[in-house]
């Protein structure tokens, strides 16, 4: 089984799958600790799904671009669960994963998350024969930059950055600009751990210590610091 953390954005969740197949999900309340609800949330998991840590045998965590805090406390639980239980960890790229939810063929898909500070940090994603092919390094840019950044055809854009952005997009490509229904266009444990079998299938399990998250760019304090 995969134990499966999201927390890169304030929709955080935590997942446990056999194989292909999702054994439950909890979503993770907003504006609560996530320290607290992350770890609770993973006790509750485990004891509804009748099955305890010996049955984990791997732990795949959201590694990143998203938030500073969120990466740092997910990040945090994971490497905790692997260094009590043994296990390897698999670190997901968060905009990967996000783009999994949606098997679209022949179409682009571009997650778009929220960087504050008038960015987003934004992927690059092409579903050919069934699979989510990254077409372009992870980046973080003004949303204003991104229309240019896009191939020709239809687009769908996903995550928080469509929020504040998502109008702006629109205008900048009129029907080529696709987006899921309000709220279900979010990163998903679910899909960091059904990326996570991927990963694994190619070799892409670590040792936690060697394991740091994605931030693409500076934090606010090390950009500060003289």
């Amino acid at each position: 089984m995969i134990l499966a953390i999201e927390s890169a954005t304030p929709n955080g969740s935590v997942a446990l799958l056999s194989g292909g197949d999702l054994l439950g999900e909890i979503l993770l309340p907003r504006g609560r600790q996530l320290s607290e609800t992350c770890l609770a949330a993973i006790d509750r998991l485990l004891r509804e799904s009748g099955h305890g840590p010996e049955g984990v045998g791997h732990v795949a965590v959201s590694s990143g671009p998203g938030s500073f805090t969120g990466l740092r406390v997910g990040m945090a639980a994971a490497k905790g669960f692997c260094f009590g239980w043994e296990r390897p960890i698999v670190p997901v790229p968060t905009l990967h994963a996000l783009a999994m939810r949606f098997p679209l063929e022949g179409t682009t898909v571009c997650p778009v998350l929220d960087a504050r500070r008038k960015e987003v940090y934004a992927g690059f994603f092409r579903w050919e024969g069934g699979i989510c092919l990254r077409t372009a390094p992870d980046t973080a840019l003004p949303p204003e930059e991104l229309p240019g950044r896009l191939p020709p055809g239809p687009v769908l854009f996903c995550g928080d950055g469509t929020v504040p952005y998502g109008e702006g997009l629109r205008e900048a490509l009129g029907e080529r600009a696709l987006f899921p229904p309000p709220g279900e266009g979010l990163p998903r444990a679910s899909a960091v751990g059904r990326l996570a079998l991927l990963l694994l299938g190619e070799g892409k399990g670590a040792h936690p210590r060697d394991v740091v998250p994605a931030y693409l760019r500076p934090s606010e304090a090390e950009r500060k610091r003289p």
